[in-house]
């Protein structure tokens, strides 16, 4: 079966990567100058030459002339490389190193990135395959003349990167381009049915017939990092294959040393050493936490943009408002799906995978419980903090979240107690939470 979670993951990573479309782009560019060439031994050099739009001369000529505009590409491409130098140092410093992936997954950087390394690919590529005169008397016209318009479009794209760094280095596009990541993973990891509440709903008819030993075979990672994905869906193929139940221990995100149980089996006499090297390829460690699978590192990144833009250094409590704005809309819609079913059944029914899923009260102080520490001498950020949980709580849909989202509510009550806020601004918010408070209590 199609690996689901292993093709997202290598896939996200693709979509990050400053190579993968330049060197797709510099196949194209191999491919055309090929049709080019082609196209200039059916097109005779006589039917252009009285043309305006197309390159005459010899055919060392135009090979020179080829050779010319792909030193003229990699002189310019220093230019490029410092302009995509300059933003990386500008995120790091003021947003962090982790919203660097928003940075590197822009698609206009590496497509431009992509144009300057397809120009060079392609006049190289042209040049050397130009056979000499002797063999081929017929310059390449056509292939010259791709050339230099291609030559053209690169240069204008240059353009169009100069006004995309100036647009995209703003907060907002980056707090959007974050949100953006949060709505993809919730959407993508958790299923659209919503169970009936959050404490009754279990597969207790699925563990009958099933005997589930006292201790399990105990699967071990082999590296120390961060559990960057686990592929549950394959897991229940490969249980379903050997007629085992496994317990996930660790959840993606979760930093594990090398030796730790991972995976609990039943029944632990079947397991063999093939089929646990089979459950490993399965949990991906890696040195850092990625939003393949993790809904919290996605719900990091933002808090962690506006606790910055909160620093005494930086004292952007606007930009902090916007990120708010993203972590309510991608909590709103975490509330609305629900959690993920905690037991897995195979197609026959049979309960085969049991895993941690995320709950909601972890991702909410994730989100808020730093960032209301951060917040506390402003009162303004603050009660737009009270606000996007209010938003949130009317997205919820059961007791146990508007439970979590009131005590979230006292806690940042209780950070206005502690912060440097005038006495007025200290029982607007009193009054606020009171309010919110008793909104959420209602059943």
């Amino acid at each position: 079966m199609i690996r689901r979670i292993s093709t997202r993951y290598f896939w996200s990573r693709l979509k990050v990567s400053f190579w993968f479309t330049p060197v797709v782009m510099a196949l194209i560019a191999i491919l055309l100058a090929s049709v080019m060439y082609r196209l200039d031994e059916i097109v005779p050099n006589a039917a252009l030459d009285t043309s305006r739009f197309f390159i005459t001369g010899t055919v060392s000529e135009l090979r020179g002339f080829l050779l010319s505009m792909s030193t003229t590409v990699l002189a310019t491409a220093g230019v490029v490389f410092t302009l995509l130098t300059l933003p990386l140092s500008t995120v790091v410093s003021q947003y962090g190193s982790r919203l660097l992936r928003v940075f590197l997954g822009d698609r206009i950087t590496q497509i431009v990135l992509g144009m300057f390394v397809a120009s060079f690919v392609y006049c190289v590529s042209a040049a050397t395959s130009i056979p000499p005169p002797s063999v081929e008397p017929e310059s390449p016209q056509i292939t010259t003349t791709f050339g230099l318009f291609l030559l053209l479009a690169t240069f204008s794209s240059l353009i169009l990167l100069i006004q995309h760094i100036s647009t995209m280095l703003q907060a907002p596009h980056i707090a959007a381009a974050a949100g953006a990541e949060l709505m993809e993973v919730i959407n993508t990891d958790i299923e659209d049915t919503v169970p009936s509440s959050e404490d009754d709903w279990h597969f207790e008819h699925a563990t009958k017939g099933i005997h589930l030993e006292s201790d399990g075979f105990p699967i071990k990672v082999k590296s120390t990092g961060y559990v960057e994905y686990i592929d549950i869906d394959h897991l229940v193929s490969l249980a379903r294959a050997y007629n085992l139940v496994f317990r996930v221990l660790g959840k993606p995100g979760q930093f594990v040393w090398r030796g730790t149980a991972i995976i609990l089996a039943w029944p632990a006499a079947t397991v063999s050493r093939h089929i646990e090297k089979l459950i490993l390829r399965d949990i991906h460690i890696g040195k850092q936490r990625t939003p393949t699978q993790d809904i919290e590192c996605a719900v990091n990144r933002l808090s962690e943009m506006a606790i910055r833009a909160m620093s005494p250094a930086i004292n952007d409590p606007f930009t902090a408002m916007t990120c708010m704005d993203y972590l309510g809309n991608g909590l709103a819609l975490f509330a609305k799906k629900g959690r993920k079913h905690s037991e897995v059944l195979d197609q026959d029914g049979q309960l085969r995978l049991i895993f941690q899923p995320l709950n909601f009260e972890t991702v909410i102080v994730a989100a808020f419980e730093m960032l209301s520490h951060a917040s506390n001498n402003n009162a303004h950020v603050l009660e737009y903090m009270l606000a996007v949980v209010d938003s949130i709580g009317q997205a919820t849909q059961t007791p146990g979240m508007r439970q979590t989202l009131a005590h979230q509510v006292k806690r940042i009550q209780a950070e206005s107690q502690t912060g440097a806020i005038t006495p007025e601004d200290r029982l607007l918010i009193r009054d606020q939470c009171k309010r919110l408070v008793g909104q959420l209590n209602k059943t």
